[in-house]
């Protein structure tokens, strides 16, 4: 009797075994996919993972600085993928290189998916890691800012005091620097979306023509400026592959007084409705 329940013992625990080997737990009690894979480079990292299905629309990729925590640091937005705009999907994978980071800092990433019915599915946080060699100041990897937006009501403009601007991050990290341009960065609610400046023009903004009729007549709230780039598929501009951004620096907003504006609002005039006085009816011939 004694050798059976051995015997049960040894089966139980080989069988435990299998499973804790077989299985890739999370590490949280969400229940989030596979966490991506991402090589520490010379001076990048590289994030790797796979699409979960063929109805996937977006790909965004997400990182956190974990230097001093794994709590409480911003996430920041690092691209969204397109793969209706990849180049080649036969093996179903992709990749992307994230060169805007500082060395010798603990970094983490994680990817959501967004399918063409709007669900979304995050993956795990992948272990935190380091690259060796990059940026040596935040100036090289963001925009400098060191001045505020004045906001107009009646106008409903942006502007900057006369002579001054923000710096575009340092060409000697981001190589292809000139091909990001400025973009600023709105909140309403829960929606976060990012607007590239027409014409990379910073000093004079015109949100009436820049914001979508979502944004009107709602409190508002300007996160800050990025270095956006657009990536089209090479062989159908018409394609969208990749967006792009560097790391989100901050822009406050004052009024005529210089009296600082946590939002703003956007209340155009418009003239009232007019009534219907057209003849024709949706059953006429």
């Amino acid at each position: 009797m004694k050798k059976i329940i051995n015997s049960l013992l040894m089966i139980s625990t080989l069988f435990a075994a299998i499973l804790f080997t077989a299985c890739d737990f999370n590490l949280s009690e969400n229940q989030y996919l596979k966490r991506p894979d991402v090589d520490a480079l010379n001076n990048y990292f590289e994030i790797r993972g796979s699409y979960i299905s063929n109805s996937t629309v977006q790909i965004t990729i997400y990182r956190q600085n974990v230097q001093t925590s794994d709590n409480g640091n911003p996430i920041e937005r690092v691209a969204i993928l397109f793969p209706s705009g990849d180049e080649d999907k036969g093996n179903q994978t992709f990749k992307h290189i994230d060169e805007r980071v500082m060395p010798a800092t603990r970094y983490r990433y994680y990817i959501r998916f967004t399918d063409k019915n709007g669900e979304k599915n995050r993956t795990e946080w992948s272990e935190p890691k380091i690259i060796q060699n990059g940026a040596s100041s935040l100036d090289q990897i963001a925009y400098t800012v060191n001045c505020d937006y004045t906001y107009d009501p009646t106008y409903m403009t942006l502007t900057l005091p006369s002579g001054r601007d923000f710096t575009a991050p340092d060409d000697s990290v981001i190589k292809d620097i000139t091909s990001y341009k400025p973009a600023l960065v709105f909140q309403v609610g829960d929606m976060i979306q990012s607007f590239e400046l027409p014409g990379a023009k910073t000093n004079e903004v015109s949100l009436k023509s820049l914001l979508p009729r979502e944004y009107l007549y709602n409190e508002i709230s300007l996160l800050g400026i990025v270095g956006q780039k657009s990536e089209k598929n090479s062989s159908n501009s018409d394609l969208l592959k990749t967006v792009s951004w560097t790391n989100l620096t901050p822009i406050k907003i004052v009024d005529s007084h210089g009296i600082r504006l946590k939002t703003i609002r956007l209340d155009p005039e418009f003239g009232e409705a007019g009534f219907d006085y057209t003849s024709t009816s949706d059953n006429e011939n």
